[in-house]
């Protein structure tokens, strides 16, 4: 991502335009926040953040904890139908 260049704005700019900022920084702009005329905190766009590992296989967790001495319906089961078409 393109990074903007560098503006600066008051505690009272971004008190009274927050969600435009909020934007802003979200295409990738960065906006260093000001108390009289002094730097204080910089607000930036968020690094992307990688895919989710999916749910670990139940059954097979199940099986190493408890071998064959399965419940029945196993954990996963319960899950899938507690979603239900989620």
């Amino acid at each position: 991502m393109l990074y903007m260049a560098t503006k600066s704005i008051s505690i009272r700019e971004l008190q009274q335009n927050l969600k435009s900022v909020i934007e802003r920084v979200a295409r990738g702009q960065v906006i260093e926040v000001t108390r009289r005329h002094r730097p204080v905190a910089r607000l930036g766009p968020v690094e992307p953040v990688g895919s989710f590992s999916p749910w670990p296989d139940l059954k097979a967790r199940t099986r190493a904890v408890f071998g064959e001495r399965i419940v029945k319906p196993s954990a996963s089961d319960m899950v899938a139908e507690g979603r239900g078409n989620r």
